[in-house]
């Protein structure tokens, strides 16, 4: 992955944050296979089976590209609220070489909707007290 002259930092500090709630997100889309309500990946049948069997093809080989899109949404969710041709030939520039091997998991990060905080406000801290 280029790392073209908009990302910033804050966008790997950001993405931290998120990662665990997008690796889970990951982990229920292999659960939910065959399910009409999973989230579209572009996947085949040998894709998710090889994923469900604990294959190479985990959340943590695609990181990368998710944090991309992540990081391109962040970046340019004013001008392209979606994903479109222009974005796409944007980040393709942008993420060079294996964009097209890629995009899926781009985009799939690119059109996610994050909570807008994650504070620890917006967290039940109070989990295991008594």
């Amino acid at each position: 992955m280029n790392r073209p002259g908009w990302y910033k930092d804050e966008y790997d500090t950001t993405w931290q944050r998120v990662k665990a709630a997008f690796g889970n997100d990951w982990e229920q889309t292999k659960r939910d296979f065959g399910s009409k309500n999973a989230r579209e990946l572009n996947q085949d049948v040998d894709d998710t089976l090889k994923q469900a069997a604990g294959a190479s093809d985990s959340f943590e080989n695609h990181e990368q590209a998710f944090r991309f899109g992540y990081a391109a949404q962040r970046h340019y969710k004013t001008q392209y609220p979606t994903w479109s041709p222009d974005l796409e030939k944007h980040l393709s520039s942008d993420y060079g070489p294996d964009f097209n091997r890629d995009r899926s998991f781009i985009r799939h990060a690119y059109e996610y909707r994050y909570p807008t905080t994650m504070s620890a406000e917006s967290r039940d801290e109070s989990r295991g007290r008594m």
